[in-house]
């Protein structure tokens, strides 16, 4: 990728609706700025330029003992971008074949990585899979691997987002054909596994209480749409924290600057110039 369209990518994204800070997305060097610049660009919906970016993290060996305190991992950077560019190609494409391959892949990822997962929720980028499949008209087989699913993980119980992904699935299929009382029943049983807070609890009982079992299964199904709590814990950062990665923060800007990168959009739009001098 030439230096000049890489630069234009890292203007869009820091200038959008959510800017992100340029030490974030500015350097092609790193490929987990490439990973974050092509990802917001898929945001933006610009797929051309999304596809140009995250096809350079593509073959990209991730360290899968990077744990960092906060931030993504390498892990979880290369998961997002298999997941998205297999998003890419199902929008572009409407076949199944790439985008379950890619899927496939960043949930491999997911299997391995031994540490707090904060990006996204593991069982969400394996049952995409299995959504792609039954839109492909392969849902039998896609429900075979929800099965699958369920009884390689019946030894793990409580929190379990591939047994919570892979009952909902489940669900959904026999909502599909007229059947929303044993839907009800699988999602409730999905809930057994999810990190529930108060508002989850409450949502649950509501529909719970719910008596035509079409409307039952709806307020079920909606509940699986809000995210109460996340999967994954990890450090919660203090005051004390915040306050040291600010400094972190500002001394590498600062470094940026004495090394000729761009600390901002105001310095990148500098460099644009003197490309075109």
């Amino acid at each position: 990728m030439e230096q000049a369209e890489w630069n234009e990518y890292v203007h869009k994204v820091a200038t959008w609706d959510v800017p992100l800070p340029m030490h974030m997305v500015n350097n092609y060097d790193d490929w987990k700025c490439r990973s974050i610049v092509g990802r917001c660009l898929l945001m933006m919906k610009d797929v051309e330029g999304a596809m140009n970016v995250l096809a350079t993290v593509r073959d990209i060996k991730p360290n899968m003992e990077d744990a960092p305190e906060f931030g993504f991992s390498e892990a979880e950077h290369k998961a997002l971008c298999l997941r998205d560019l297999a998003e890419i190609i199902w929008m572009i494409t409407g076949t199944g074949d790439a985008p379950v391959f890619y899927l496939n892949e960043a949930y491999k990822l997911c299997r391995a990585y031994q540490h707090v997962f904060k990006a996204a929720d593991r069982g969400k980028i394996w049952v995409r899979k299995l959504e792609i499949m039954r839109s492909c008209g392969l849902e039998e087989k896609a429900l075979a691997e929800a099965h699958a699913m369920l009884e390689a993980e019946k030894a793990n119980e409580g929190v379990n987002p591939y047994r919570f992904r892979a009952l909902v699935f489940i669900g959904e299929s026999m909502a599909a054909k007229g059947d929303y009382l044993k839907a009800s029943l699988l999602i409730a049983e999905a809930y057994k596994s999810y990190p529930c807070s108060e508002a989850a609890e409450k949502d649950l009982a509501e529909a719970a209480a719910t008596a035509e079992p079409q409307e039952r299964y709806e307020k079920y199904l909606h509940c699986t749409t809000i995210p109460y709590q996340p999967w994954e814990r990890d450090n919660i950062p203090t005051l004390e924290d915040v306050h040291r990665l600010q400094e972190e923060n500002f001394a590498k800007r600062e470094a940026a600057k004495a090394g000729g990168g761009a600390e901002g959009v105001a310095d990148l739009m500098n460099q644009f110039q003197k490309q075109a001098e």
